[in-house]
């Protein structure tokens, strides 16, 4: 089970996507052909549902056309000095 700070982690690394997605003016299907990634689980990722894996996050960026460090620079909502427990 995940905790509260990392499911708001998940949902602001959903919703930069989503941004970065919607800023390309990509359809799902157009991101998907660019990307590899199945359209059901880019909106899991989107909605913060999920965490895509290393090379989920490789295969986003690649389908963005970005660097993944791109991908990862969001505000992520939370104070890590305090940790994520």
């Amino acid at each position: 089970m995940i905790s509260e700070k990392e499911k708001i982690i998940l949902k602001s690394f959903g919703e930069h996507l989503k941004f970065l997605k919607e800023k390309q003016e990509l359809s799902y299907r157009e991101f998907y052909k660019r990307s590899g990634v199945n359209t059901g689980d880019i909106i899991k990722y989107e909605n913060g549902e999920t965490s895509p894996n290393f090379i989920t996050i490789l295969r986003l960026s690649i389908g963005l056309k970005i660097h993944p460090t791109e991908l990862l620079d969001f505000d992520y909502g939370i104070d890590f000095s305090a940790g994520l427990e």
